[in-house]
């Protein structure tokens, strides 16, 4: 079930413009291509619907955030994805929010990817602390509740036996939320973010959207229903597996 950060490179830097991507990343930002590049995605693959739901449970809503640019225009050095994958690997688990607000201060590492970024963006901005403070724990708070909502989609199709994979490098710099075999899945709906990096690889990429869309509220964070993931999982049969 582990994949590395070679195994994704070896996927998806295949193409021009991937590598052209990738090269530009792997040049720029060292402190994070250090961490990435060693990065290995394997508790996330073992993660059951079971636990996912458990850890939606005490996710508190967020409610509007206030409105204080510098907060919403904040683009640490560290993706979300690269804390939230960390996180999961280094505990061996998947928190809920409370345990994970826990881990952002205390790991060392953890606390020097988003913890001591987030308040250095708050002391920075122009606005109210209080204001600036509040909108930075809706904002993390967004960016947690999406990926457990992706991570309840990986479980899911996984239990069915689809052999779904994620990593933050194939997120952050390949733009590809998820994938089976050649197939780029769209968990959230919309466009493909990957498609123009990846149309002219050979052997070709196909792009699916799931078509998920989280009406079922578990704690705060809106999952899919059985019914939608039904759906999702005979769609991506009948594409992997044609009669």
């Amino acid at each position: 079930m582990t994949t590395t950060a070679l195994d994704v490179r070896r996927i998806f830097n295949v193409t021009q413009e991937t590598r052209f991507h990738f090269n530009g990343w792997y040049s720029a930002r060292k402190h994070v291509v250090e961490q990435v590049m060693a990065h290995t995605a394997d508790t996330v693959h073992r993660l059951t619907p079971e636990e996912v739901v458990d850890a939606c449970l005490g996710t508190p809503g967020a409610g509007p955030p206030p409105d204080v640019a510098d907060i919403r225009e904040w683009r640490p050095e560290f993706a979300f994805t690269h804390v939230a994958h960390h996180v999961v690997e280094t505990l061996g688990r998947l928190p809920g929010w409370d345990e994970f607000r826990e881990f952002c201060e205390t790991d060392e590492r953890t606390r020097s990817m988003l913890w001591t970024p987030a308040q250095e963006a708050v002391a920075d901005a122009r606005a109210d602390r209080l204001r600036a403070r509040e909108a930075m724990r809706h904002k993390v708070l967004a960016d947690f509740t999406a990926f457990l909502r992706d991570t309840y989609v990986v479980a899911a199709l996984r239990r069915h036996g689809l052999d779904v994979r994620v990593h933050p490098l194939a997120d952050t710099v390949f733009r590809v939320d998820a994938w089976v075999e050649r197939l780029v899945l769209n968990p959230r709906g919309g466009p493909q973010r990957s498609a123009d990096l990846l149309v002219h690889a050979m052997p070709p990429f196909f792009f699916h959207d799931l078509g998920l869309t989280g009406s079922e509220q578990v704690g705060a964070v809106p999952l899919p229903t059985r019914a939608q993931l039904d759906r999702a999982v005979r769609s991506l049969r009948a594409i992997l597996y044609p009669r």
